[in-house]
């Protein structure tokens, strides 16, 4: 799994949040809602994933702009 970069981060929690929303939809069967719970969950995973790689062992910043 890539690591975001952090011009894609914002990107990234706007569309969970949008899935978010849509997960909730009566309109959707339980096959779509849990296709849609696992993009949610895989997004939140990379989320995770650069909050944990954004600082080196220095405390240094890897992907704030110098």
């Amino acid at each position: 799994m890539s690591t975001l970069a952090l011009s894609e981060v914002f990107e990234v929690r706007l569309k969970i949040q949008e899935l978010e929303n849509k997960v909730n939809s009566e309109a959707l069967s339980l096959f779509e809602r849990c296709d849609l719970e696992d993009e949610i969950l895989e997004l939140k995973e990379k989320l995770g994933e650069f909050d944990r790689m954004k600082f080196s062992d220095d405390g240094e910043c890897l992907n704030c702009s110098a």
